[in-house]
């Protein structure tokens, strides 16, 4: 079974998309062998992220044997929509969401700063959900990034969470990956920018398979390139089941 831990769905205002429609999504998924996909509405980053929750969830419900779905958070009070609401993390649990998605280069906060960091850190452990933390969304060098250390801080104070470290790409931000990934059980990394030569086999024989997990960025990114260079990496057979499927099966509690 392969489960794409990172792709999106809807528009992106930056270039043209192979496809933007769920239903065109789903069917790229399945010439693409690709099982299970974890979305997230390109809407939540740049327009409202309840918006794109609620997008995110309408897909999730009409294709619930192809897709799953993080909610996308942030801060109420820099939300014109959510202004003085607090977060109600039993609602998003109801509706079927499996982790958290933070993204604070769009949506204007300071992570170590921010209190609702906190609080989603904490709910999060509670449900058992993993927390998914993009260095970038996608590998575009014009795309906003948060600080690399900001990542070690957050991980450090919040070593319980089930982070989904994702948009690393290579030299040092590979490297402080790696350090937190032997430090911390509970820290995974996805693999959509890992691009470095024979990057996967690398990151395998440094820390083993269990913590790495099959990423694409798509369709943001192309879903067959991201596939085949975890399924042509030098791996054992067990290694490879793990990153593709194995690994996210256990993480999201799928059975």
């Amino acid at each position: 079974m392969i489960i794409d831990i990172h792709t999106y769905i809807g528009k992106w205002p930056h270039w043209p998309l192979p496809v933007s429609s769920t239903s065109g999504w789903v069917e790229t998924l399945a010439r693409e062998g690709v099982d299970t996909a974890v979305i997230c509405s390109t809407r939540s980053l740049f327009v409202s992220w309840e918006d794109g929750n609620r997008e995110a969830e309408d897909a999730v419900s009409k294709h619930p044997k192809r897709l799953l779905a993080f909610a996308c958070l942030g801060p109420t009070e820099f939300s014109h929509k959510l202004a003085g609401a607090s977060l109600d993390f039993d609602s998003y649990d109801a509706r079927g969401f499996r982790g958290i998605r933070l993204y604070p280069q769009y949506h204007s906060y300071h992570p170590l700063y921010e209190p609702f960091v906190e609080r989603v850190c904490q709910a999060a452990e509670v449900r058992s959900w993993p927390v998914f933390l993009p260095l970038r969304a996608v590998m575009n060098w014009g795309a906003p990034t948060i600080e690399l250390n900001w990542m070690v801080d957050l991980v450090e104070r919040f070593p319980r969470t089930q982070w989904i470290l994702a948009g690393i790409n290579y030299f040092q931000e590979l490297r402080v990956a790696i350090q937190l990934m032997r430090r911390h059980p509970s820290v995974h990394l996805e693999t959509s920018c890992v691009q470095g030569f024979n990057g996967i086999e690398k990151l395998v024989q440094e820390c083993g398979s269990r913590q790495v997990l099959f990423g694409s960025g798509a369709p943001l990114q192309c879903l067959g390139a991201g596939l085949q260079k975890v399924l042509h990496a030098n791996l054992a057979d067990p290694d490879r089941e793990a990153i593709l499927g194995g690994n996210a099966r256990q993480l999201l509690h799928l059975g």
